[in-house]
């Protein structure tokens, strides 16, 4: 990703390294077997693509985190689903006590819902609540996924690392047309849109066609081309 119009010059490469710190840039010197213009040229990329699925991750969060709400709503009949439902003691005290508190007292269902973490929701789907929750309940959030359970959570777990290292500005990127989710675990971006899809076809298609989708998979396949190995 050079910009013909920057200039990497000696001094730059040396204020880089102090600034970007050769830590970070560790990763990308590796795979470029130490070639300093192309390990920054890598780093851009890394941001380029994690800019790039920062949309398309911030709609499939929404759209994952209402359709958990919607089908508990309806299970219980209630928008405070969260007061009945038969949740652990630590999502209690963890997330719901805690997004409580931040909403604040005698607020609408919605802004409670709002304060929930990422990680609340995914743990909805977890091994814990296959019978009381995602039998009964929360296997119509994901109408078309022909998956069992414990295949749909550890996408959701996938993603939600992904949305942490983009939030974090870790490197995902790798040159094997995939990306990097946690120390050796990976997801494809066909794996990320298949989740939209288990959820609603339509909004899928409007996340990819709005949200940047091909611009990531452009990034990608222009890595996988580069003569480097990152992983």
């Amino acid at each position: 990703m050079v910009n013909s119009s920057f200039q990497y010059t000696a001094r730059f490469l040396t204020s880089i390294e102090r600034t970007i710190s050769r830590e970070r840039l560790q990763p990308y010197l590796n795979a470029a077997h130490s070639n300093c213009v192309k390990a920054v040229e890598l780093y851009e990329f890394n941001v380029a693509i994690s800019e790039a699925l920062y949309g398309y991750l911030h709609g499939l969060e929404i759209a994952i985190k209402n359709a958990i709400h919607h089908e508990l709503n309806c299970a219980y009949g209630t928008p405070h689903w969260y007061d009945c439902a038969p949740l652990s003691p630590h999502h209690q005290s963890k997330f719901i006590q805690e997004a409580k508190k931040k909403a604040g007292q005698n607020v609408p269902a919605g802004k409670v819902i709002a304060e929930l973490a990422f990680a609340f929701w995914t743990g909805l789907v977890a091994h814990q609540y296959n019978w009381t929750l995602w039998v009964p309940y929360l296997h119509k959030a994901f109408p078309h996924a022909k998956t069992p359970r414990n295949h749909v959570s550890r996408r959701l777990e996938a993603i939600r690392n992904l949305r942490n290292r983009i939030a974090h500005h870790e490197r995902i990127l790798t040159s094997q047309c995939c990306l990097r989710a946690g120390h050796q675990r990976y997801i494809t971006l066909r794996e990320i849109s298949e989740c939209a899809e288990w959820i609603c076809p339509d909004t899928a298609k409007w996340l990819a066609a709005k949200f940047r989708y091909t611009e990531a998979r452009t990034i990608l396949g222009k890595v996988s081309t580069m003569e480097v190995h990152l992983l």
